[in-house]
Formats: structure tokens, C-alpha cells, sequence
């Protein structure tokens, strides 16, 4: 039987705006988070430079890459969106875009691991402050049937600010190397942080004290939340996705450079390239277009089957965690570098159809007065599952098979050891959706 559910309820009056503001500010939010994971992946396919530079350990380059991003990434945003849940957003959101654009650009005078370490914590503060309060904006700025295709379109943003991270770090490393192309990394993120605090109003700031949603206790949101199993299951199948999603790309430019070294020169020579170049086009152009269009057709699925039933809104992410594990089995697996490329956009296409329905229904599940909060708390679940633990665990066993298979085929083994937990982030998804809709009730009903 068909389960669905009219949010309308629960979307506040908004007051007039211009014509264009609501296309505006979402693709001034998209941009933020392409900046965002721009950052975050950017070091990626600079791995290999770093590590011989600084004389790093596989498992220091996984913290590096994973841990220590996660350390304050899924610490700092509870708070972050606490003070998002009761206050400005587009405030919020601002000053984390102008630390974390900051704390990127002075990764480029690291001189240390641990130096290098302290900025990627840096990093982590100030991107806390991206998702949670830009989402709970989009949710309240578009109507319930645009909503999963809104935030799909944001949520894109992370698609393509990886490629371009990919494709502008390993061009500009090759030319200026991987110092200053994390300072040119950081310049961006200022200016968007700027035009936020410009042109953006939180609906909030036309609303009287008195009608503002009040806060509940941050413990009684907490037991409220995990009482609730569908949130539950979805924020460690999102803990699966990082897993799954940062173990692969922060090894696959090393991976390449290991594995298919001959290839690489080979092609690399054909195209006039370097190495490093090549990955990183390679990588970004069909990581981007494969996760954009995985994130826009998961978006308009959501918004399609999620009004007859709203368990779609996690069977469409448990088909993509299934078939996307799978490609990045294959990706890694296959002996032609350029088959491998095609099969990483293959993989990101299917990883990323979770992006519009499975947000969403973190959205919902959490109630009006609780959506950044909620997000923070899958963000702490999924950064220390995924960030925190993916990364530096794929390092060790790389570290420990290394002697006997290899620097190449060590790391090979690791990846596809890790990519086992991709299996449970699909079977999460698919469980939640038993409880989504009741889920879903509770969190409308006002006397809960």
C-alpha cells in the first residue's frame, strides 16, 4: 500500500521577495557546496606530492585526507547548527565559507604532518557550517513537491566542486605545484562567502521574537531523533556513503599513479599531459558529470514516486548504494586505466542518486523546528563513520599488505576490502523506509 505524506504543514510563510531570489539563492548554495567539497577533495589528487614531500605514511595521508577533516567537521557541527536552528543562517553559512576558504589557503605553508594536520581541522569548522543551515533554507524556501529536486540540485554542488578539485589540482599542481594550488583553492570561497552575507536573507529576520520557532532542549531533540528508526538507519547509511565515497577518492590518484603507471604514461604522452593532469581530468570531468546527473535524477525520482509513496525517498538511494558499490568494485578491479576512468563516472552517477531523496527525508523525519540540527547529528554518524574511520582504515590495511603484495596491489586489496560496507549502507536504506511514513506523521504532529 501506498504511503504518503503532505509536508505543506510545516513550510513557514515566507515573505515577498523579488522574482528569481528562491533560482538565486540556490545556485549561490550550490556553489557554496561545490566550494565546499572543492576543499575537501582538492587534496585528494595532491596526495602523492604531499606524501613524498612531507615523507607521510599511507595512514597519514588517510588522516590527512579523512580523520582529521572528520575530527571537528562532525564535532563543530552540532553546535553550528544549533545556533543555525535558532538564529541567522545566511549569517551562519557566510562566515564558515570565508574560515574554511581560509584555513584551505594555509594548508600551502604546512611544513609538517601535523601542521598540515591542524589546517584540515581548520578546514572542517568552518565547511560544519555549510549543509546544515543551507539546506534548512532550501527546505523553507521551496514548496514540498520542488523540494527533493531543490535540494538534488544543491546537493550536485558536491559533484562538481569534487571534479573541479580534482581537475584544478592536478593541472595547477603539475604547473605551480601542490602549495600554491591550495592557496589559489582557498580565493574562491571568500567571494561566495561575501555575495551570501550580500544578497541573502534568512526568512527569519521578517519574523517577530514571538513567532520565531522555539528551540527544544538539545537532549530532548537528540532522544526525539533517535527514537525515531528510519533517521537512525539513514544517517548510517549516510556514514556508509562517505565510507564508500572518501576511501575512493582519496586514494584513486594514488592508486593510478601506482597501478597503471605505464598507461598513464603512455596516454599521458598522446595528450601532452603529465600524469597527475591526466588523473585528475580524467577523474574530475566524469566524476562531475557522472554524480551531477546522479544527483539530478535521484532529485526528479524523489519528487515523482516520493508523492505516491513516500519509502521511495529510500529505495532510490538503496539501488544506488547496491549498483554504485559494485562499479567501484569494477573501477579498481579492471586492468585498462581508461575503462577505470569510465567506470568512476558510472559509480558516482549511482552513488550520488541519494543526494535529493535521502536528504529529504532527513528533512522530514526531523520536523520544521529541528532540520540543521538533524543534519549535524547525521553529519557527526556519517563524518566519523565515513570521514573519520574510511580513510585511515583503507591506510592501515594498505600499510599492512604493502609487504607482501606490494605498494600497488596492497592499496588495490584495501580499496576493495573497505568498499564491502557500501553492501550496508544499501541494506540501511532499504530497512528505513518500514518506518519512514510513521516516522514522518510523528514529526508533524503537533502534540510530539
Amino acid at each position: 500500500m501506498a504511503q504518503s505524506i503532505d509536508q505543506t504543514a510545516e513550510r513557514p510563510p515566507a515573505p515577498a521577495v523579488q522574482p528569481g531570489y528562491g533560482l538565486w539563492m540556490l545556485g549561490l548554495l550550490t556553489a557554496a557546496n561545490a566550494l565546499n567539497m572543492l576543499d575537501r577533495r582538492i587534496i585528494n589528487i595532491l596526495a602523492e606530492p604531499i606524501k613524498h614531500e612531507l615523507n607521510l605514511s599511507d595512514a597519514q595521508l588517510g588522516a590527512l585526507t579523512g580523520l582529521a577533516f572528520a575530527l571537528l567537521y562532525c564535532t563543530a557541527a552540532l553546535p553550528i547548527a544549533r545556533i543555525a536552528d535558532r538564529s541567522d543562517r545566511v549569517r551562519v553559512l557566510g562566515v564558515a565559507a570565508f574560515a574554511w576558504s581560509a584555513f584551505t589557503a594555509l594548508s600551502g605553508a604546512a611544513g609538517s604532518f601535523i601542521q598540515m594536520f591542524l589546517c584540515r581541522i581548520g578546514v572542517g569548522v568552518g565547511e560544519a557550517g555549510c549543509a546544515p543551515p543551507a539546506q534548512s533554507l532550501i527546505v523553507d524556501e521551496f514548496p514540498a513537491e520542488r523540494r527533493s529536486g531543490a535540494l538534488a540540485i544543491f546537493m550536485s554542488g558536491q559533484s562538481i566542486g569534487g571534479a573541479l578539485g580534482l581537475v584544478a589540482g592536478g593541472v595547477l599542481g603539475e604547473m605551480i605545484g601542490w602549495r600554491w594550488t591550495l592557496v589559489c583553492a582557498g580565493v574562491p570561497g571568500l567571494i561566495v562567502g561575501a555575495l551570501v552575507l550580500l544578497t541573502l536573507t534568512d526568512p527569519r529576520r521578517h519574523q517577530a521574537p514571538a513567532d520565531r520557532p522555539a528551540q527544544q532542549p538539545l537532549m530532548q531533540v537528540l532522544g526525539m531523533l533517535l527514537k525515531r528508526p528510519s533517521f537512525v538507519l539513514v544517517s548510517l547509511a549516510f556514514g556508509s556513503i562517505g565510507f564508500v565515497g572518501y576511501t575512493a577518492g582519496a586514494f584513486a590518484g594514488s592508486f593510478y599513479l601506482r597501478s597503471h603507471a605505464a598507461d598513464l604514461a603512455q596516454l599521458s604522452a598522446s595528450l601532452g599531459m603529465r600524469p597527475l593532469a591526466v588523473i585528475g581530468l580524467g577523474l574530475g570531468l566524469f566524476g562531475a558529470v557522472g554524480g551531477a546527473a546522479g544527483s539530478l535524477a535521484g532529485g526528479w525520482l524523489g519528487d515523482r514516486m516520493g508523492r505516491r509513496d513516500v519509502r521511495a525517498l529510500t529505495l532510490i538511494p538503496a539501488a544506488g548504494m547496491l549498483l554504485g558499490t559494485i562499479s567501484y568494485a569494477a573501477m579498481f578491479t579492471v586492468p585498462d586505466v581508461t575503462l577505470s576512468l569510465v567506470l568512476s563516472a558510472l559509480a558516482a552517477f549511482f552513488i550520488a542518486l541519494f543526494g535529493g531523496p535521502g536528504s529529504l527525508a532527513l528533512q522530514q523525519v526531523a520536523g520544521a523546528n529541528a532540520r540543521a540540527t538533524a543534519l549535524a547529528v547525521t553529519t557527526f554518524i556519517a563524518s566519523g563513520i565515513g570521514l573519520g574511520i574510511g580513510p585511515v582504515a583503507t591506510g592501515l590495511v594498505s600499510d599492512a599488505l604493502a609487504p607482501s603484495l606490494g605498494p600497488a596491489e596492497g592499496l588495490r586489496m584495501a580499496i576493495l576490502i573497505c568498499l564491502v560496507t557500501g553492501l550496508l549502507g544499501a541494506i540501511c536504506f532499504a530497512a528505513a523506509g518500514r518506518t519512514l511514513a510513521r516516522d514522518i506523521a510523528e514529526a508533524n504532529d503537533p502534540a510530539k
